[in-house]
């Protein structure tokens, strides 16, 4: 007899993957080039990192309260500043491991009837978001950088899939 697999099931596989294959491509750029920024206006790998180390801090109150924060100037500020304690990768990825694996143990423990209840999120013009977007929301962010991650990777010569 086979079971249907839960999309939460799913989106913490998903997330806990794309976590670990951002990691996995910050650690292969040489120590000195991962906080290297090819413009002035770019980040750099280490700093995307930072931002996915955070980021699962603001999303776990969202999945347990179904409500999410207005963001304001001292929740800004506070994500700056626990990103700026992040000063090397191995901070970076004990950060990353420890904040994604709450946020998958808060979207594992979902209960499909609120997957469709909607959020107003702070950004996007106050956007309205489902429970079930919004627990995807890291999963989506950590490839979005990763696929930035690896363009830094190309750009410094290596065209190695890591």
């Amino acid at each position: 007899m086979s079971t249907a697999a839960r999309i939460q099931d799913q989106t913490v596989k998903l997330t806990q993957r794309a976590v670990d294959d951002l990691i996995r491509a910050v650690e292969a750029l040489p120590p000195d080039r991962r906080d290297w920024k090819p413009a002035e206006t770019a980040r750099s790998a280490l700093d995307q990192l930072r931002e996915v180390a955070v980021a699962p801090d603001w999303f776990v109150p969202i999945l347990e309260s179904g409500v999410a924060s207005q963001f304001t100037d001292h929740d800004r500020r506070a994500l700056l500043e626990a990103r700026r304690e992040l000063d090397t990768f191995e901070k970076c990825r004990e950060r990353a491991l420890a904040s994604t694996s709450r946020l998958c143990a808060a979207i594992s423990t979902l209960p499909d009837s609120r997957l469709s209840d909607e959020v107003r999120l702070p950004f996007g013009g106050g956007q309205i978001a489902t429970v079930a977007d919004v627990a995807g929301l890291h999963y989506w962010n950590a490839t979005y950088h990763l696929g930035q991650v690896n363009y830094i990777q190309t750009l410094l010569g290596d065209l190695a899939m890591h």
